[in-house]
């Protein structure tokens, strides 16, 4: 199992759900609770629903600026445990060709639950 592999897969998953508003998909992509860390502060969310109002502003976000391209390419990525890959990202905005924002850099960590690889951080 190659985790810069699994790591883009997954954020594939989610970025294609963002771009066509797909909540019920981005939503199955997440382990709960899910904790997300900013520069100032650290949220941690314990229920789907309150996912949704960021998920709809993002959506909603990009739509109005007419993204046609919402892609978060793996740059790094490795597992920190049997059960957990944390990895880094840069992710494009892209409108019918034209960036309209700079590749900004991200990072996320996975967690494995069953067969399946979730989102956690």
């Amino acid at each position: 199992m190659n985790p810069i592999a699994t790591y883009q897969r997954a954020l594939d998953v989610v970025s294609s759900a963002v771009l066509a508003g797909d909540f019920a998909r981005y939503v199955a992509m997440i382990d709960l609770p899910y904790l997300i860390h900013t520069d100032t502060a650290r949220h941690l969310i314990s229920k789907a629903e309150d996912l949704r109002a960021t998920f709809e502003t993002m959506s909603r976000g990009l739509a109005a600026r007419g993204v046609t391209h919402y892609e978060r390419i793996a740059r790094e990525a490795d597992f920190v445990a049997r059960d957990r890959i944390e990895g880094l990202h840069y992710t494009h905005i892209i409108a019918n060709g034209d960036r309209i924002a700079y590749p900004h850099a991200a990072r996320h960590t996975l967690v494995r639950r069953g067969d399946i690889w979730l989102f956690s951080e």
